[in-house]
């Protein structure tokens, strides 16, 4: 495989150095500027936060609820 190439500070899993000072820098700065998938992101967020919702509403209506279905049952047969 050969000798490990002197490089600057950052090293790898390896125990080596890695190839350059910020290597990684490039990479971040492009994923900062991506905006793929922000929709998706957003559509997930406003999901949970109805379904929370939804199930608050129901914790806290839960013997309304309970008494309804039993009237309606009640009233079927």
């Amino acid at each position: 495989m050969g000798e490990a190439r002197q490089a600057d500070r950052l090293s790898d899993a390896a125990g080596r150095r890695a190839a350059g000072r910020l290597a990684a820098r490039p990479d971040l700065s492009a994923f900062r500027r991506d905006d793929r998938g922000a929709t998706a992101i957003e559509y997930a967020l406003l999901a949970a936060v109805l379904g929370l919702v939804v199930v608050t509403a129901a914790g806290a209506l839960r013997a309304e609820i309970y008494d309804l279905l039993i009237f309606v049952s009640d009233s079927l047969g």
